[in-house]
């Protein structure tokens, strides 16, 4: 799909996720355990309908994974499931590649806009959905296991938005 080249000989690649990659995956740290647990099975549903409503990319160095994102498509509205990147390929654009690769594809496949949940506390994850043009619209309190607040933030169509002003200018 991707590349980004980072610190070192290679070039990180972004690409569809694979079964071979289970193992990898399976072992990255930072995905929730509800993705853990599904984790097989949406790979199975991207491997057999690529073109479907289940995204699964890994970004990889060589054979090594270092991140993963997983998204769906629900109608028209495309929802961020997951987003980890190995603590060691932290802050070299690993997370940054697949968030825009995921959003990429989910507008390929008909998204019109795209929305995901985030820990109110992490503040380095917002800064990295705001950096791609998602915005804070709501809060699901407690929404966490350890009792945590969820923020909403969306991503919408801008060709929406210009005809949401250019309506409201007319009506106005």
């Amino acid at each position: 799909m991707s590349r980004v080249p980072v610190a070192g000989d290679g070039e990180v690649v972004v690409r569809d996720a694979e079964t071979g990659d289970l193992p990898a995956l399976a072992a990255l740290t930072g995905l929730s355990g509800s993705t853990r647990r599904r984790l097989a099975v949406e790979v199975a549903r991207a491997v057999a309908r690529p073109s479907g409503e289940t995204v699964v990319l890994v970004a990889c160095l060589a054979d090594e994974v270092l991140g993963a994102a997983l998204g769906l498509l629900q109608v028209d509205e495309g929802h961020v499931v997951d987003l980890a990147v190995m603590p060691s390929s932290r802050r070299h654009g690993v997370g940054r590649r697949l968030l825009l690769s995921l959003v990429a594809e989910l507008r390929i496949r008909g998204a019109r806009a795209i929305t995901l949940e985030v820990r109110a506390g992490n503040l380095a994850a917002l800064s990295l959905y705001r950096g791609a043009g998602f915005a804070v619209e709501g809060r699901r309190p407690r929404y966490y296991p350890d009792g945590e607040d969820a923020l909403l933030l969306w991503q919408r169509d801008p060709a929406e938005d210009r005809t949401a002003g250019a309506t409201g200018a007319e009506g106005g």
